[in-house]
């Protein structure tokens, strides 16, 4: 199957491919080796029913390809569950002009459960990673205090050692008429805002105010809010770079960041935590949000 990068596993297909900003070239491999055959890049996700890798021949010839047929087979196993899934092959057209070999597979991925994917070459040569999807962590919400004249709340969530990929707060609140669907507003929080590290575990502040204006943004008026909650994005603990910083020039290194047996790349896993709570009522009030209509 020929597929553009435009269609709706887009985001999917970027993240597979370009893990961390790694070089995603097809090309050329110059490291290649009798026990090595292909480079691997993907992730595994709780977050969506269809999952995605990219897959790269190892190959020595500097020559544009021509050819789309794939000499392999990409599977996936699940440990507790023994019966493997063949993957599904697409040949991707990207933005740069390139083709490449993502291979997808319609499937849900559980919480603690390990997955090995596996590329066999017809002649029986394989490679293959191993990722173990991250378990829920407990978390505990602290009551809305003043710091200065603006309201936050903390939001720690224990256990949890590494900066999110993601932190979202979402508000909810109520329609008029109210037999229409309740209204939603998603504040995702930039890197100087996902929280920091404590000996409980990942603490994130909640700027009260500094979301309310958002909210008014975005629905141009107040509304009596139903609830709000918080969704942090987590990675394996294998998805750690060395020392825990990010360096391009490190990670493109061949082999320096990789957990893929019989060749290159990185294959990890993401979770998704959340966590709703409800306001105080004087504290919607402070913040100017109408009193929610009794029932």
């Amino acid at each position: 199957m020929t597929v553009r990068l435009n269609t709706s596993m887009t985001l999917g297909l970027l993240l597979a491919v370009c893990l961390f900003g790694l070089a995603c070239e097809d090309s050329v491999n110059p490291f290649i080796e009798e026990d090595r055959f292909y480079t691997l890049y993907g992730f595994l996700d709780t977050a969506t029913d269809t999952q995605f890798v990219r897959v790269i021949p190892l190959r020595l010839d500097l020559n544009p390809v021509t050819d789309s047929s794939f000499n392999g087979v990409v599977t996936s196993t699940a440990l507790e569950a023994t019966r493997p899934v063949v993957w599904r092959d697409s040949l991707v057209h990207f933005d740069d002009g390139t083709v490449g070999h993502v291979f997808y597979s319609p499937m849900n991925v559980f919480p603690g459960w390990t997955y090995h994917v596996e590329i066999r070459r017809k002649d029986g040569a394989t490679t293959g990673a191993s990722t173990t999807i991250p378990v829920a962590q407990d978390v505990v919400v602290g009551k809305p205090g003043l710091v200065g004249s603006r309201l936050f709340q903390r939001v720690t969530w224990q256990n949890v050692d590494f900066p999110p990929f993601r932190v979202e707060v979402w508000y909810r609140f109520a329609n008029f008429p109210p037999s229409l669907p309740f209204k939603q507003v998603v504040i995702t929080y930039p890197g100087e805002k996902i929280g920091d590290q404590s000996d409980e575990g990942w603490r994130v502040s909640v700027d009260l105010n500094e979301d309310r204006n958002e909210v008014l943004r975005q629905l141009g008026t107040a509304l009596p809010m139903l609830g709000m909650g918080m969704r942090i994005t987590i990675s394996d603990e294998k998805w750690r770079p060395p020392n825990g910083v990010f360096d391009p020039e490190l990670l493109v290194q061949p082999g320096v960041f990789s957990n893929v047996e019989g060749g290159f790349g990185f294959l990890g896993s993401v979770n998704q935590f959340t966590v709703e709570w409800l306001l105080p009522e004087k504290t919607m009030a402070d913040l100017g949000y109408p009193r929610p209509a009794k029932r």
